[in-house]
């Protein structure tokens, strides 16, 4: 398992019937890990972190899962496999508005 962080603006949002979420979105950076111009990014059911709204510009922390990795479970308190290689969200941190800022001259 890789994990990569990458400023990045969310362009598109779904949510299944089970609750997960298929992020889209646009790098805005040329050294993106594996040089592409987008990214699929799959949030989890009850992963508790906040999900960007469509059009928020900021740095994603995602990992890169291959299918037969191994995680935690802490509801069955066991070790699993991920049945599927995937994106799997970590985290979104918005970018700071800086044109809000007071300037004192």
């Amino acid at each position: 398992m890789n994990t990569y962080v990458v400023k990045c603006k969310l362009i598109a949002s779904e949510c299944d019937i089970l609750d997960y979420h298929n992020l889209v979105f646009k790098i805005l950076e040329s050294n993106c890990p594996f040089g592409h111009s987008y990214a699929l990014i799959t949030v989890f059911p009850n992963w508790g972190a906040r999900v960007p709204e469509i059009g928020e510009i900021g740095y994603l922390m995602y990992d890169e899962v291959m299918a037969g990795d191994t995680y935690y479970n802490r509801n069955t308190d066991s070790i699993m496999k991920y049945n599927f290689s995937n994106f799997i969200f970590k985290k979104f941190i918005k970018e700071a508005d800086n044109s809000k800022k007071d300037i004192i001259i």
